[in-house]
C-alpha cells in the first residue's frame, strides 16, 4: 500500500500515527531525496501516494518518476507546472523558476499530513483558492 491509503486508514478510526514512526518515515523519504538530488534529478510529485509501504510497514519507498526531471546543472531551475495541487511549492503555483527546495516543501506537506491526518491547505472550493492558500502559507495547526 502507500502512505495516502495508510493515513485514510488511521483517519477512519481517529488514530494518529506515531511519533516515531513518522520520524522513521521522514528520515527515509528525505535519504531518497538526497540521493536523486545528488543525480540532480528533481521528483516533482512528491505526494503520500508516490511513498510505498513495504509490507512490514517500516520501510517507505519513494517511487512514481513519470514526471521527475534530471537538471543539468546545480543551479538550474525548473520552470513547468507539474505536480499534485495539495503538495505544490509557492513558486510552482506562481509559475516561477524552482528548484530541489520544491521537492524538499513537498515533503513538508507530508510530514505536515501524517502528524494531523491532512494535508495542510485543507480543502479548497477550487484549484484558484487552493493555490492562493498555499502562497499566502495560510495553514491552520489543529490543536
Amino acid at each position: 500500500g502507500d502512505l495516502q491509503l495508510f493515513i485514510k486508514e488511521r483517519q477512519k478510526r481517529k488514530d494518529r500515527i506515531l511519533e516515531k514512526k513518522i520520524m522513521s518515515y521522514f528520515v527515509q523519504v528525505l535519504q531518497a531525496l538526497q540521493y536523486i538530488h545528488g543525480e540532480r534529478i528533481l521528483h516533482r510529485d512528491l505526494k503520500t501516494s508516490n511513498l510505498f509501504l513495504m509490507k512490514s510497514m517500516q520501510v517507505v519507498k519513494l517511487g512514481d518518476f513519470g514526471i521527475s526531471r534530471v537538471l543539468e546543472g546545480s543551479i538550474e531551475a525548473a520552470i513547468t507546472v507539474v505536480g499534485t495541487p495539495y503538495y505544490m511549492s509557492p513558486e510552482v503555483c506562481e509559475n516561477k523558476p524552482y528548484t530541489f527546495k520544491s521537492d524538499v516543501w513537498s515533503l513538508g506537506c507530508v510530514l505536515f499530513e501524517m502528524l494531523t491526518l491532512r494535508p495542510p491547505f485543507g480543502t479548497a472550493p477550487n484549484l484558484q483558492a487552493l493555490v492562493t492558500r498555499i502562497v499566502r502559507a495560510d495553514y491552520r495547526i489543529p490543536e
